[in-house]
């Protein structure tokens, strides 16, 4: 579906991950003036919430949360939450000391508690309450789009001008809100991210028949749910360019393509996409990074609208480093794409501004496919000799005609300066498992993965081997349906 002193000369280091006590130090109590503060025969309170502070790490992987000394204490009863879940708290542990480090979730909101304990030695009585504060771990916003009509709002609201196009603008959306779309939207070279506030709580956002996202720059949707039924569009577009972009608008061409550094989906529910996913328009358009993490799109092909006969279609360009993570992508329409991505034939990673050494990688892991594209996966042949392969723990089903591992290597070829790794993958179509064993090298599973329902979009693998390897979109194992 995101830490000083106590009681004057007490010091104290604490290292907790995901809630647990790693490692812990601290100087006892002895009962002496010094470091009492002279209070006795108190009742204490806890620390007031304006002196707490958190402080990221620098690679953003940890946090440190620290107060003020309460001077008498006999430590603090810590507890940090997820407003949304309650009742699995992250921390819950009784602190001797005023800092503690935790593992720091990125889009996080949080919910601290800290509660001063007494001091039997100094007579001191516990604080009746906890101090709360509320904090969170989103990066900062740009601008909040109320409730609407995303077009509009821009046409109103215009990015100026005076915005450096090398600033990322993040746009938060109201959780649980209803957005439309009525046209196209163009950022004119600005990187944008549209995310919802409360990953646990998507806005909504409903296009219109000829209504999509055009990408010009670094692209990203987060925690949002987009209903694409009604448009007969490319769900994401490259912007289709008269004049060739410049690095004015923060756009580089170190070799033959125009590089847009990243393409992101992350944490969204995409419905009914009739079309493309993407589609280059068929410029020199290169994504250094298309990654699509933790989300569940459901395609309604009808065949005629796919542009360049792919689900992923870069006709004009292609990607550097291309992930799925953590998704599903199935079919439910009556037509389909011939490949699920798939790009120029003349794109290289030397010809992108890398050298070949760097290669070019594609990473699937943990995804769930079912009846995605017919005839072919992937025309990699043009990159087959540079190129990263990491496959771990998918599930293709009634896919393509089943050879998914032979057409990634570009018809079975693996190209003598690449890399493959794999392992506990399921290649099962038309009902039976499709021998993959000369091109997948890693170990294969031959059993059926055995879905609930999969016609109702319930994709739990009951499957041995899968519930095993737990393979797949792991949302699976937790939920056992989708609404549509």
């Amino acid at each position: 579906m995101k830490r000083n002193q106590f009681l004057a000369k007490t010091t104290a280091c604490c290292l907790m991950t995901a809630g647990m006590l790693m490692a812990g130090c601290a100087d006892t109590f002895d009962g002496d003036e010094t470091f009492s503060g002279g209070v006795r025969n108190a009742t204490l309170a806890s620390p007031v919430a304006e002196g707490i502070t958190v402080t990221p790490s620098t690679d953003g992987a940890t946090m440190t949360i620290e107060w003020p000394v309460v001077y008498g204490a006999g430590g603090y009863e810590f507890r940090l939450i997820d407003p949304n879940d309650e009742s699995q708290p992250i921390v819950n542990d009784t602190i001797d000391g005023c800092k503690v480090t935790i593992a720091r979730v990125e889009d996080m909101n949080y919910r601290l508690m800290i509660r001063t304990l007494g001091n039997d030695k100094l007579n001191n009585k516990e604080a009746a309450e906890a101090t709360v504060k509320d904090f969170n771990t989103f990066t900062a916003a740009y601008a909040s789009i109320p409730e609407g009509d995303l077009y509009d709002y821009f046409e109103e609201n215009p990015i100026s001008d005076t915005v450096a196009y090398t600033q990322e603008l993040t746009f938060d959306l109201v959780p649980g809100a209803a957005y439309s779309l009525r046209k196209p939207l163009n950022f004119n070279y600005h990187k944008v991210t549209l995310r919802t506030t409360d990953k646990h709580d998507y806005a909504t956002i409903t296009l219109a028949d000829s209504a999509n996202f055009i990408v010009s720059n670094d692209f990203t949707l987060k925690y949002v749910t987009v209903n694409a039924r009604a448009s007969v569009k490319p769900f994401m577009e490259a912007y289709k360019y008269e004049e060739d972009p410049t690095e004015d608008v923060g756009i580089t061409k170190p070799k033959n393509y125009f590089l847009i550094d990243y393409v992101r989906l992350q944490n969204c529910n995409i419905l009914g996409v009739s079309g493309n996913l993407f589609y280059d328009n068929n410029k020199s358009w290169a994504v250094v990074n298309f990654m699509i993490k933790d989300a569940v799109i459901l395609m309604s092909t009808v065949t005629e609208r796919i542009k360049n006969e792919s689900f992923l279609a870069f006709q004009g360009g292609g990607v550097k480093d291309f992930s799925i993570v953590n998704s599903t992508v199935a079919q439910i329409g009556e037509g389909n794409s011939k490949y699920f991505l798939r790009y120029n034939n003349s794109v290289r990673v030397d010809r992108l501004g890398w050298t070949t050494s760097d290669h070019t990688t594609l990473t699937y892991t943990n995804n769930t496919f079912y009846k995605v594209a017919s005839g072919q996966w992937a025309n990699y042949s043009g990159i087959s000799n540079y190129s990263a392969y990491d496959l771990q723990n998918n599930i293709w089903y009634d896919c393509a005609d089943g050879q998914i591992a032979r057409r990634m290597m570009g018809n079975g070829r693996l190209g003598n300066g690449s890399t493959w790794n794999s392992a506990n993958n399921t290649y099962w179509n038309n009902g039976e498992p499709s021998d993959q064993s000369n091109y997948d090298t890693g170990f294969v599973l031959t059993t059926d993965p055995a879905f609930i329902d999969p016609e109702h979009l319930i994709f739990k693998p009951t499957g041995a081997e899968q519930v095993e390897k737990q393979t797949g979109d792991p949302r699976w194992y937790a939920f056992d349906n989708l609404a549509q």
